[in-house]
């Protein structure tokens, strides 16, 4: 599965994985890629910005919720730094070819010794845009305040059957909650 991260709250980590589980009727998920660069405001994440969502993700690896955690879109330098400040190593990095059609071969050399996989993605890096949610939303619902829901995150999921390789489903989980609106 790969998680969106949206707006800033680590507990959307935790709510994720739990609902996924739930929905999916399963106790635990094989891998998690954890996607932040909707919160890094057109920078590329940092160690700051990765590490409470990554405790979360610790966490839920320690009582076997997820199997394995990776993340998306990191340069080097982050990534080295995320392998030395954490309990749990990343098992996987994604890479957009959007921003980058050939992997650095530094970055790569690191991921071989480091045993993390390198896969590749094309995922936009604001998922869901926030008045592309709020249009589905009009379209589909008769509710005059679509406009205040924003969605917190997203997750993407494929269920695959075990030793045969064959994908059961796929889809996605959207959470999303209502704006407070300012009263004038």
């Amino acid at each position: 599965a790969k998680l969106f991260i949206c707006k800033a709250d680590t507990m959307f980590v935790k709510e994720a994985v739990t609902r996924a589980c739930l929905e999916l009727g399963i106790s635990q998920l094989d891998s998690v890629i954890l996607a932040v660069a909707a919160l890094s405001e057109g920078h590329r994440p940092t160690l700051e910005d990765l590490k409470p969502y990554w405790k979360e993700l610790e966490d839920l690896v320690q009582e076997q919720k997820i199997a394995s955690i990776g993340v998306s879109d990191l340069d080097q330098e982050v990534l080295e730094a995320l392998c030395q400040h954490t309990q749990v190593r990343p098992s996987s990095l994604q890479v957009n070819l959007a921003s980058c059609c050939v992997i650095p071969p530094d970055l790569a050399a690191f991921a071989n010794e480091n045993n993390i996989q390198l896969l590749t993605h094309n995922d936009p890096a604001d998922m869901l845009p926030v008045g592309s949610f709020q249009d589905a939303l009009c379209a589909s619902l008769q509710d005059p305040h679509d406009n205040e829901w924003v969605p917190h995150w997203i997750l993407r999921y494929s269920a695959v059957i075990k030793h045969r390789g064959i994908i059961k489903s796929k889809g996605y989980m959207v959470h999303a909650k209502k704006q407070a609106t300012q009263q004038q």
